[in-house]
């Protein structure tokens, strides 16, 4: 453990709410999942299921699984960080699959943060596919009523205000923690996000601040 674990913000502060947003396609929020805990101390952090491919779509972004060789780069890379964090990891047969009804069962469930653990696990730790095996994932989360569950228009829109509300927030990947307006995407960013806890000046720094004038240089015409 880093000895910045070790470290802790003024006990006298409540702890700031962050929300982390996931979607169970992705083996990186996964990883995130598997070491949020290291935040415990420092962030009340609420996990909020959104569609990826709706993210995708407002920005106009193709996904990583949507390029060939990128797709493989992506998986491989999983594997190796797998390895590295010494979790198991097993792909499902298929990827991407649509995770929509997976998500509409958590929402329709109040997003519980140990049934979306257990979602996750479900793909990445078993390798099981939640769209085709719809059922298993059910029974896995204790629920009898899935398939009327993921059909109630409220559940449906709830999902849609959740992504929404995460779009708003500029989240443009999963996983992505927001906390004082600030996104932290990846899991890479987990030290970066203790690190703003116990500093949060930091993006009122000079340095910090520069990035904010940098101009355009070129941009690419979308279709």
């Amino acid at each position: 453990m880093s000895d910045k674990l070790s470290q802790r913000p003024d006990e006298t502060r409540a702890k700031s709410i962050a929300k982390l947003y996931v979607d169970p396609i992705s083996p990186y929020a996964y990883f995130y999942l598997k070491q949020i805990d290291r935040l415990d101390d420092l962030l009340d952090i609420r996990i909020t299921p959104i569609l990826f491919g709706a993210v995708l779509a407002h920005w106009g972004q193709l996904g990583p699984a949507e390029i060939e060789s990128k797709r493989r780069h992506t998986y491989q890379h999983c594997v190796w960080l797998a390895r590295r964090y010494g979790l198991a990891f097993q792909m499902p047969s298929r990827h991407p699959f649509n995770p929509l009804s997976a998500l509409r069962l958590l929402v329709s469930m109040g997003n519980p943060p140990e049934a979306i653990k257990k979602a996750s696990d479900f793909v990445f730790e078993q390798g099981r596919d939640p769209e085709l095996d719809f059922s298993g994932l059910c029974e896995v989360l204790g629920v009898s009523d899935g398939a009327q569950r993921i059909q109630e228009s409220s559940v449906k829109q709830a999902l849609q205000a959740q992504t929404q509300e995460a779009i708003a927030a500029n989240v443009f990947g999963v996983p992505s923690l927001v906390v004082d307006g600030h996104c932290f995407w990846g899991v890479d960013t987990i030290d970066w996000v203790i690190d703003y806890v116990q500093d949060r000046q930091m993006f009122d720094r000079s340095d910090m601040k520069s990035i904010e004038s940098v101009a355009w240089g070129v941009r690419r015409k979308r279709d």
